[in-house]
This record gives structure tokens, C-alpha cells and sequence, in this order.
């Protein structure tokens, strides 16, 4: 039996993250709150715009690449604004 093994994190977007759905254009990721699914190979993104749940599948080497360039900031959203606030 072979099992992947995947974890749950919480994510903001923050800079231009893009991903292409099948052979269609690319489609920009709005600045934001995401969860992000993470597994071997690929990373599940998924947020929400207009009420509406959306999801984006990302090769794993893409991925850690946002998180590297910045685009993708791993982590509690509203702790990181609390402590933020905090220091002012």
C-alpha cells in the first residue's frame, strides 16, 4: 500500500501567486487567507472570493517557491496582525 502523507496550514497570499488550470490561461490568487494542502508532490490551495470556496492544485516545487520569494506566508493570519498591533 502506498500512502502520502499530507498536512493542513493556514496561509496568507501576499504577493502574485498564479496558477494555470489545465491548458487555460494563468489565474491570479487573490491577496489573502488560504489554507494550503500539502503533500508529497503537489500543494491544494483554497480560499474564498465573492462567498464562493475556490481551490488551486500547485506542483510542490512551485509552492515552495511562493513561500521562498514571499508570496506565500505561512501561518496564522489573525495572530500574526494581533501581535502586529501589539508592538505599535
Amino acid at each position: 500500500m502506498n500512502t502520502t502523507a499530507t498536512s493542513r496550514l493556514d496561509a496568507r497570499i501576499v504577493g502574485v501567486v498564479e496558477f494555470r488550470a489545465g491548458d487555460g490561461p494563468q489565474i491570479r490568487i487573490p491577496e489573502g487567507v488560504c489554507q494550503a494542502l500539502v503533500a508529497d508532490d503537489s500543494v491544494v490551495l483554497t480560499w474564498t472570493e465573492d462567498s464562493n470556496p475556490l481551490t488551486a492544485a500547485i506542483p510542490r516545487i512551485e509552492f515552495d517557491r511562493f513561500v521562498t520569494e514571499g508570496q506565500i506566508v505561512l501561518g496564522h493570519a489573525e495572530e500574526e496582525a494581533a501581535d502586529a498591533s501589539k508592538k505599535d
